[in-house]
């Protein structure tokens, strides 16, 4: 069961994870000494270069497009290569012309966990048939060559979980190889997928500059993270770059089947030109990029089929009304013995500004561990994180990334850190008794002085009224109008003790009066989410017709809120570039708006402080969806003067300065 964990956790929660691997001399061995030589050979025989024997008869592979015959003589080609290196290989047929070829190194620990190394190896020329003659050296020979030249060289390498070698069909008209492999996968309940590793078109770096690209999502970043830390881990000297939700090879199918995969690709700037065409030859190659491309994802895929990884896999607490204590549960792995007792992994909290402590697990089970943040009072803001290290203290992680220090761990907190609210609850009424008469409003209201974060508003009134399908009533609160009830109810009479709130079981239309007791409104409520709590608050009458009048007797509202800091996400749309604009008004007194754009989702931080540098409050610190924010903050607890407001990703980072006066 302990091996099966970590993974469990990564399948249940995909974007909580943060994992890097460990550094191992003989994975450092076998992956130099993959050889420019050999993958030079394979793409030459893939593309057409040179004759070759396939099926004991000479052959030149003189096209790969899906519909020629040579694309199935490429096939075979692969499947001959595997086998030449004595490693079980097979030839997955989806249909008549589209065949995957597998070569499989089983696992001598847990062999129904594997990890997939794989590329595509048909080409493609748009508007020419089955005749066409392009090489397709780049796209996708140099993605094959590397999966071909891994499996040569784990050919009598043992792992501790089984690794694949795929070479996919016809990525190039719809992916239907990888999405014929992933389907099987899906059905396949004796097995699991650990992490698919794609490589497509590595070998053109027309400028020098070692960039790669390596295409990922939010749900398998952490296999981005294992890739690009063997860059660096191995000293190969290039660049990876992420690109998020980018589509166009072959991980975009496993995607599609809740399976984890990226793709190595070289980056939009410096994109081998040659690209379909009849230039894509092995001749333009940069052989030191394309072997160091695939010594990196060799390692990565030796790293986790040996275990040889170390993360933490962490689903973040919501914010709650509890005021008891929480638990927060973490999968931490080490490949190398955890650290035990003064070093143990350790749960670092603090309450609002306060200082950090910590805490030690109440409870180890396997690699699960289980955390206790003491109870908090209403209104409380808790920030944390966690953080762990090897019994040498050579490695060390902290979820979010970010904290540093040993001897204890994490001792100095990551650049952002969790945070959740423990929400409070304030009540306010209104005993003004106020006529409801024929087509006109009336209005009441209710000022709230407290600020506050909006999280959940439930209304109780009383309202006699001799005809109820008469009347609307809403509740407003700045630009946002929530209709509680809209003509219902006709010919029936009161509103007596009725209660709206978005979780009571039947609907206010469906009730018949007096409407006595809980009915969820006619709108939701969900309207007024992160709206700033303080200011006026009206409730608002319209009787429609003639002949029918009423009271409104007095009317309750209730608020649960979080500490002053309004975040709302405004627009869906995705904006082109990072910015933070400057807050509006400015200068205020003592609440202001402060909007920014994100072009995709990332991990943010929106931080305020004062002249001197001091941080003074957090805004903002957590993963966000790509779009357009507003956050909401309230200085009324400060000095007038000048504050600095700095917005801050993993690539962007900005500040506006801002005036409080009062």
């Amino acid at each position: 069961m302990k091996k099966y964990l970590l993974f469990l956790i990564i399948a249940l929660f995909p974007s909580a994870v943060f994992s890097q691997i460990i550094y191992s001399h003989k994975i450092d061995s076998v992956i130099n000494l993959m050889s420019n030589q050999a993958m030079g050979k394979y793409v030459r025989e893939l593309s057409g270069d040179t004759v070759i024997a396939i099926n004991n008869a000479p052959y030149r592979i003189y096209s790969r497009h899906a519909n020629s015959p040579a694309n199935q003589m490429a096939a075979q080609y692969i499947l001959e290569k595997f086998q030449s290196f004595g490693i079980p290989a097979r030839l997955q047929y989806n249909n008549a012309h589209n065949v995957n070829v597998i070569a499989r190194k089983t696992g001598y620990e847990n062999p129904n966990l594997k990890i997939i190394i794989g590329a595509h190896y048909d080409n493609i020329r748009s508007g020419l048939g089955p005749l066409d003659t392009m090489k397709g050296s780049d796209d996708n020979g140099s993605g094959v060559a590397a999966v071909l030249e891994a499996a040569r060289l784990l050919a009598n390498y043992n792992s501790k979980f089984t690794i694949e070698f795929i070479a996919f069909d016809e990525e190039e008209i719809g992916l239907l190889g990888a999405y014929g492999y992933a389907d099987s996968c899906y059905h396949d309940t004796s097995s699991w997928v650990l992490g698919v590793f794609n490589m497509d078109m590595i070998a053109w770096d027309g400028n020098n500059d070692g960039l790669i690209r390596i295409m990922t999502s939010q749900g398998c970043d952490f296999l981005a993270d294992m890739l690009i830390r063997s860059y660096q881990l191995y000293n190969i000297n290039l660049t990876p770059i992420k690109a998020f939700n980018a589509a166009g090879s072959d991980h975009l199918a496993f995607w599609s089947y809740g399976i984890g995969a990226i793709t190595s690709i070289e980056p939009v700037g410096d994109f081998n030109p040659y690209y379909h065409s009849l230039g894509d030859i092995f001749g333009v190659f940069n052989m030191n990029f394309f072997r160091n491309n695939a010594r990196a994802n060799l390692a990565a895929v030796l790293s986790l089929a040996n275990e040889l990884i170390y993360s933490i896999n962490h689903q973040p607490l919501a914010s709650t009304s509890l005021t008891t204590e929480r638990i927060a549960d973490a999968g931490i792995v080490f490949g190398v013995p955890v650290a035990s007792g003064a070093n143990a992994p350790r749960l670092y909290y603090k309450v609002g500004s306060g200082p950090y402590q910590f805490v030690n697990a109440f409870e180890i089970t396997g690699q699960l561990y289980r955390f206790k943040i003491p109870g908090q009072p209403a209104g409380s803001q808790i920030s944390y994180y966690i953080a762990a290290q090897d019994s040498s203290g050579a490695y060390y992680v902290s979820y979010p990334a970010g904290a540093s220090g040993v001897n204890p761990p994490g001792i100095v907190p990551p650049p952002q850190v969790l945070t959740y609210y423990v929400y409070s609850n304030a009540s306010f009424s209104s005993n003004h008794q106020k006529p409801v008469l024929d087509n006109q409003y009336t209005y009441d209201t209710i000022y709230i002085p407290n600020a506050g974060n909006v999280q959940d508003v439930k209304v109780n009134l009383n309202i006699n009224h001799s005809n109820d399908g008469d009347i609307l009533i809403s509740l407003i609160k700045g630009g946002v109008i929530v209709n509680l009830s809209q003509f219902n109810g006709n010919n029936g009479q009161n509103y007596t003790n009725t209660t709206f709130h978005d979780t009571a079981d039947m609907s206010i239309s469906q009730g018949t009066p007096p409407f006595t007791g809980w009915f969820r409104p006619q709108q939701a409520f969900t309207g007024f989410n992160n709206v700033q709590m303080q200011g006026n608050w009206i409730l608002r009458i319209f009787d429609i017709r003639t002949g029918n009048t009423g009271t409104l007797l007095n009317w309750n509202l209730s608020i649960k809120y979080s500490s002053p800091i309004s975040v709302k996400k405004e627009e869906n749309i995705i904006p082109e570039k990072y910015s933070l604009y400057q807050n509006y008004p400015n200068p205020f007194n003592p609440v202001t708006t402060i909007k920014y754009s994100l072009p995709e989702k990332t991990f943010v931080t929106l931080k305020i402080y004062d002249m001197l540098g001091k941080e003074i409050k957090t805004l903002v610190s957590e993963m966000q969806t790509a779009g357009l924010y507003s956050a909401v903050w309230d200085a009324s607890a400060l000095p007038s003067g000048a504050y600095f407001c700095r917005l801050q990703t993993n690539t962007f980072s900005e500040v506006k300065k801002m005036m409080l006066i009062k």
